[in-house]
């Protein structure tokens, strides 16, 4: 139980110094263009803190989140413009080609629908904004769809996190549950897409990306 006292204070410690945010920030812009850096779950983190004194109000982080999601997305979104998807080796090899031709495949048949919804999805959402760059969307119709996903996936990244801090005592233990609650709905959401897609798909439904 010491043990425990003394990691809840030593997170909460670490949150409330003046880097916090502007390390939120900088998670954030990096995971847009190179998902490497886990900035989900460091945003549910913080909300799950959100009730302990001196760690940063809500609403900046959700402000601050969405602030670094949206800039990340926008240089994923340049980096594609600038290179395309058939520059390099890398890019044509199995596993990286399925994934951009998926994500080209849902940019021409529903482009504001892959774009906000890949917010949520991990990994996907570069592959996406990287191939709206690369085939020439629309920038400010991306601009605005993404500015719309982001603030709704820092907000929902939150209260995640505020969720598991009503729920548990301890900072440790809501911290663990509200992240790994927030990876299994990233996979719930990312599944429930691809099925809708098929279903779409069979339906022969699309929706013109630039229309």
């Amino acid at each position: 139980m010491e043990i425990l006292d003394a990691l809840n204070d030593a997170i909460i410690d670490a949150a409330s110094g003046w880097w916090t945010l502007l390390g939120l920030f900088a998670f954030c812009v990096v995971d847009g263009f190179l998902p490497i850096v886990p900035s989900d779950s460091l945003v549910v983190g913080l909300g799950s803190l959100s009730s302990e004194p001196g760690t940063p109000l809500l609403i900046w982080v959700v402000l601050v989140a969405m602030a670094g999601a949206l800039l990340g997305d926008i240089i994923a979104y340049r980096i594609g413009r600038a290179i395309g998807t058939e520059r390099f080796r890398w890019m044509r090899r199995p596993a990286p080609r399925r994934t951009l031709l998926w994500a080209r495949h849902e940019l021409d048949k529903r482009g504001v629908l892959v774009i906000f919804v890949g917010r949520f999805i991990p990994g996907g959402r570069v592959a996406i904004n990287f191939v709206a760059g690369a085939t020439r969307y629309s920038f400010r119709r991306f601009l605005i769809i993404d500015s719309v996903a982001s603030l709704t996936w820092a907000a929902y990244s939150v209260g995640v996190g505020r969720v598991g801090a009503t729920v548990f005592d301890s900072v440790v233990i809501a911290m663990t549950v509200s992240v790994l609650g927030a990876v299994v709905l990233g996979w719930v959401f990312e599944r429930i897409f691809r099925l809708l897609s098929g279903w779409l798909d069979r339906k022969g439904v699309h929706i013109d990306p630039q229309g």
